[in-house]
């Protein structure tokens, strides 16, 4: 909030719909105002490009669908903010354009975002409801057999400052369906969305995703080892109207 008079720097007003002034005037230092919403956009250190990108799925009026590429974050990470999917779509189609979900920065897939504030509030309620259907396929350093669907539940925990999350019987409830594809793929189907929660099932059941970083070994954190891509894909979003959205990685061909 804002309250007083502008300090010096650059400012705009607010969407919110309880401005005095028209959104995104440029207020002024100096300009006097009541309590208002305001937001600053600081300047940026330069970013070193991550040189992938997405591939556009679909786009209509209120979303734009794609499929992001590994190591690409779908949104500000904290240390990343214009190297993100959602900087890029904003600046494709509209500053308005926001990810309805996260994919991990190491996951690959459908990421849905949509276009419109109003889009993104109706859809956000679909997701945060668990009606929005998310399917994944994982490649494995081990052998998996489950022939069937079945659901694991497992508790997890992240421990302030810690990359790793663990499984833990007291943690939050987290819930997933599993089938085997073949002996070192997994198709799997999150209903809960705990941080890395199926990279942490899979090195569980002793079968680690191909090519991660953190589990069972934390290796480090470095946005720019492009070297191992994690062998996780997000294939499938489904919303309850049976609208799907797919795709799948060049590795699954053999899967038929």
């Amino acid at each position: 909030m804002l309250e007083g008079t502008v300090p010096a720097g650059e400012y705009w007003a607010a969407r919110a719909g309880d401005s005095a002034f028209a959104p995104g005037q440029v207020l002024r230092p100096g300009t006097v105002v009541g309590r208002i919403p305001a937001w600053t956009f600081p300047d940026l250190a330069p970013e070193k490009p991550i040189p992938f990108d997405y591939r556009v799925l679909h786009v209509d009026e209120e979303l734009v669908v794609v499929d992001k590429p590994h190591f690409l974050p779908s949104t500000s990470n904290g240390r990343l903010v214009t190297e993100t999917a959602q900087t890029r779509l904003r600046r494709e189609f509209g500053e308005e354009t926001a990810p309805l979900h996260r994919l991990d920065r190491l996951t690959a897939g459908v990421l849905v975002s949509a276009r419109t504030s109003a889009a993104r509030s109706r859809y956000q309620r679909m997701f945060a409801a668990r009606r929005v259907g998310k399917t994944y396929l994982a490649r494995v350093d081990g052998v998996l057999d489950y022939p069937d669907w079945v659901e694991i539940r497992l508790g997890m925990t992240k421990a302030k400052g810690r990359r790793q999350v663990t499984v833990d019987e007291a943690g939050t409830p987290t819930r997933t369906w599993i089938r085997s594809l073949a002996p070192d793929v997994v198709e799997l189907r999150p209903t809960t969305g705990h941080t890395h929660q199926l990279r942490v099932l899979l090195n569980h059941l002793g079968a680690p995703i191909h090519g991660d970083d953190t589990y069972p070994v934390d290796r480090g954190l470095d946005l720019h080892d492009f070297t191992s891509p994690l062998q996780l894909y997000a294939t499938a979003v489904t919303f309850p109207d049976g609208r799907a959205f797919r795709s799948r990685p060049g590795w699954a061909d053999r899967l038929g």
